[in-house]
């Protein structure tokens, strides 16, 4: 399983490669190792890849992914940073076990609705759902067009450009209406 992560830092866009280590599931909370300094978290739609695929049209896409989750991609902010400065690579500040937090798989189509992220109980903010499909649809094509996409892997995408800040015992959590996606506990 591959977990192809499409993220918007700074105005540029970044395709980024996690392990399944990567992953968190099952409300598992997020251990911050101790290096990582500043973390930060940028929420993001998760797409299950439900067929193989390669150099994938962006008008045939939306055959390629059968559910999304809500997902929150952390990472170390000062190492993130020291990295762009010194052009090297930047793994370690995004890759690191546990920096993806998953929620729960909704099949698609879903109805039109908006999610919550919500810190320690206050919204953060308010996103769609469902936002453009043709997000959805870009981010498999860019995916397919750098590796052979399979069933079973994940493609995230950033579903804002700001990051926000989080520090240990914060709760971070996205909601549907009467529905909890996703719950994650930082330590």
């Amino acid at each position: 399983m591959k977990i192809i992560g499409i993220t918007y830092y700074d105005g540029s866009e970044n395709i980024v490669l996690k392990s399944d280590s990567s992953m968190l599931v099952n409300r598992k909370p997020l251990f911050v190792p101790e290096w990582v300094g500043r973390l930060q978290a940028l929420p993001c739609y998760v797409l299950r890849v439900s067929r193989l695929g390669k150099c994938i049209a962006p008008r045939f896409a939306s055959r390629y992914f059968d559910a999304v989750a809500t997902g929150m991609d952390f990472f170390a902010a000062d190492q993130l940073h020291e990295a762009q400065l010194q052009g090297k690579a930047w793994t370690q500040a995004i890759a690191f076990e546990g920096s993806l937090a998953l929620g729960e798989w909704q099949s698609v189509p879903m109805p039109e609705s908006r999610w919550q992220l919500l810190r320690n109980g206050e919204q953060v903010c308010e996103l769609d759902w469902m936002p453009d499909p043709d997000i959805f649809c870009q981010a498999v094509a860019r995916a397919s067009n750098l590796l052979t996409i399979r069933q079973g892997d994940l493609i995230y995408v950033a579903a804002q450009q700001q990051p926000w800040q989080l520090i240990t015992d914060d709760i971070v959590r996205s909601a549907l209406p009467n529905t909890e996606l996703l719950y994650c506990k930082i330590k």
